[in-house]
């Protein structure tokens, strides 16, 4: 089979409707034959790894959606030309609207934008736009949320300069009535939400947390999906230096290769098995390279900054530098630097980078230990006893912490307490705390984890290791509990055992997962 075998059709049959999308989503004809260019030029070179692995049309559209943002955020502002109206026939009032829309949608953000044309223009539905998009479907829903009330309140301003047309008075008159008869249904419909939404306004819409599914067992399901890990390393892949003028797609494991000379290296694996290596600034790494839970963001830490590189793109943010590694909420919608210089914590929201100041925590034993997928902390807050573990979940908003305790009464076996200051990241609104004991080899090792709600503290689960190994938890992704007995990594079931997932070669191969945070080196497990 040829690498190009099809590509050529493909363009040909939808070449126009992938031209039409680059159109609403750049709003200028030259900007989307580039576009259109562009993503067709790195959907070419993996080719046929799209046709026999995914779907290429919503590749190559993801490719768009993803340089279009990239672009804006690294290119300054440019006029352009006025695109003229088409000669023909037509309603007035359908060339002001047409007018009036066109101008609206450039208030809009890059991101905000793609929601409005995947949702109402291409018709797909919230969660094949937020898997197009690469982000959560609570964050497809709140950016749609705002980009309609950006349109809601430009497009009366902009109908007002209607005059300026030619008919503009009938085109104006007719445009008003159609807007009231809308705003009147509209009221009529929205009433029984008003409550609902004013809230949401109130509280902020940059902080309106995407919506968490339970399962009957009261178990969170996970937020979104994520990449699934490969079954072994490819010991005989070729390794590319990781470009820096080009997006490689989302990675799904880091891997420090021992094997190097004089050093170990860091590698990225990708979802279509490509390996980079990841080249260490002359100065080092003050923090180890990590990986987001979607494995879309790269951080690491030198000692003039915390760098977070977009591997979908080319974007590098700077931010203050820190000696602790950041932590993410396991969807991978939230982002928290460590504090750092005398200054508290900072969240950030993902896609847009809504960056929110935290006010310093004055105690050492009420540091920050999860954040959640609400966007909420879960802060540590004093000493546990023999069956309970207090904490705190704090309100990034207000800055007000709600106490929660969690009762692990009739949860312990004979001889084993809880780790309190190791606590695992779960998907929803959740946690889980380390249950230590004996193994059967006499040694004192970590030999479950208990999961359980951060809203009153109940635990929801516990997951046990099975007595006869080593084993060690790694992270939690989506609503699987991965474990590691340095040489595998494994999926612990529910109820009770563990499904070998990977398995690791070479003992000079340290893998870490994407979002994971711990590796398959016993010196990682260590908080």
């Amino acid at each position: 089979m040829d690498r190009y075998d099809g590509f050529h059709e493909f363009v040909v049959a939808r070449g126009g409707a992938l031209s039409r999308t680059a159109f609403l989503l750049t709003g200028e004809h030259h900007a989307a034959e580039d576009l259109v260019q562009s993503a067709l030029a790195k959907a070419a070179s993996r080719w046929r790894w799209l046709v026999e692995h995914t779907q290429p049309e919503a590749y190559i559209r993801r490719i768009m959606i993803n340089e279009q943002i990239s672009w804006w955020r690294r290119r300054p502002a440019r006029p352009v030309a006025q695109v003229p109206e088409r000669a023909g026939p037509d309603e007035p009032g359908q060339v002001v609207e047409r007018i009036a829309l066109g101008q609206a949608l450039g208030t809009l953000t890059p991101r905000q934008r793609a929601v409005v044309v995947l949702r109402y223009y291409e018709d797909l539905s919230e969660a094949d736009t937020a898997a197009l998009m690469g982000c959560s479907v609570g964050t497809v829903k709140s950016q749609t949320h705002l980009a309609l009330g950006h349109l809601r309140r430009a497009l009366p301003r902009y109908a007002e300069q209607a005059e300026d047309y030619a008919d503009g008075g009938a085109a104006l008159a007719l445009a008003r009535r159609r807007r009231t008869g809308r705003t009147v249904a509209a009221a009529l419909l929205t009433v029984p939400m008003l409550a609902g939404l004013l809230w949401c306004v109130v509280r902020d819409p940059d902080t309106v947390p995407p919506p968490v599914a339970t399962t009957p067992s009261g178990v969170p399901a996970p937020v979104k999906p994520l990449p699934a890990l490969p079954s072994r390393l490819d010991v005989n892949a070729a390794i590319e230096e990781l470009p820096g003028d080009r997006g490689i797609g989302p990675a799904v494991l880091q891997v420090h290769d021992g094997r190097a000379f004089p050093g170990p290296r860091t590698l990225l694996v990708t979802l279509d098995g490509h390996y980079y290596e990841v080249v260490p600034p002359e100065a080092g790494f003050v923090t180890a390279p990590t990986l987001s839970p979607d494995g879309r963001w790269l951080t690491w830490a030198t000692s003039a900054a915390t760098l977070v590189r977009d591997l979908t793109g080319t974007e590098v943010r700077e931010l203050p530098a820190t000696s602790n590694a950041p932590l993410w909420s396991p969807s991978g919608d939230w982002f928290l630097l460590p504090a750092y210089a005398g200054k508290g914590e900072t969240l950030f929201h993902l896609p847009d980078w809504t960056a929110r100041e935290l006010a310093p925590v004055v105690s050492w034993d009420r540091s920050t230990k999860v954040v959640l997928d609400s966007g909420e902390l879960l802060r540590s807050a004093g000493s546990p006893t023999a069956t309970a573990v207090p904490m705190e979940v704090v309100d990034p908003v207000t800055g007000a912490g709600r106490a929660i305790t969690v009762d692990v009464a009739g949860r312990l076996g004979q001889g084993e307490s809880i780790y309190k200051w190791s606590i695992l990241p779960a998907p929803g609104s959740s946690a889980a705390v380390e249950v230590v004991g004996l193994s059967s080899h006499g040694s004192a090792q970590v030999v479950g984890v208990l999961q359980f709600s951060t809203a009153d503290g109940r635990v929801l689960r516990r997951i046990t290791v099975p007595p006869d190994g080593l084993a060690f938890p790694l992270c939690f992704r989506g609503g699987e509990l991965l474990w590691t007995d340095l040489r595998t990594v494994r999926r612990a079931a529910v109820p009770e055992g563990m499904a070998l997932l990977m398995e690791l070669d070479d003992p000079m191969h340290v893998v870490e997962p994407a979002g994971c945070g711990r590796s398959t080196q016993l010196g990682s497990m260590v908080p």
